[in-house]
């Protein structure tokens, strides 16, 4: 369901804004207990000194990029490296290992939901590469983190 919103595009209604807010709020908790960095996007005002891991995002859009995302940043330097050897139109390996990097650690985030309990895809968006989009969290009947009680 969307709500029609007069200055911009359709947002998800707030009932399902709601629901999407307690998500990240359960997903952000159960990541920091697996032992993730993990933070609201936003939160570190400066991407430049922010350390590297990974970042929500709530996108109350209702469209096909609407919803919660996941999006793993590596470490400052690493980031800058890449930015240099882009401006630079090298081939350099840092380019390529920072593409492997993006795709093991989603790869590895998404089978770290599933064993959490939550239903979760990578993006298939040429807007958010890499990233993760978190479709529902563990059922009523679900306990969380099915492999260890304490998560």
């Amino acid at each position: 369901m969307s709500q029609v919103n007069e200055s911009g595009p359709e947002t998800f209604d707030p009932v399902e804004i709601d629901r999407l807010r307690r998500l990240a709020v359960a997903v952000k908790v159960h990541l920091s207990r697996s032992g993730l960095v993990v933070r609201d996007a936003g939160a570190e005002p400066d991407r430049r000194t922010a350390p590297g891991g990974l970042v929500i995002d709530l996108d109350p859009v209702d469209d096909e990029a609407g919803g919660l995302w996941l999006t793993w940043e590596l470490h400052p330097a690493v980031r800058q490296s890449v930015r240099e050897a882009v401006q630079r139109r090298t081939g350099e390996a840092v380019i390529q290992a920072s593409v492997d990097v993006h795709e093991r650690t989603a790869e590895a985030i998404v089978c770290m939901l599933d064993v959490l309990g939550y239903e979760a895809e990578r993006s298939d968006a040429s807007h958010r590469p890499f990233a993760i989009r978190v479709l529902t969290g563990p059922g009523p009947g679900d306990t969380v983190g099915r492999r260890d009680p304490a998560l």
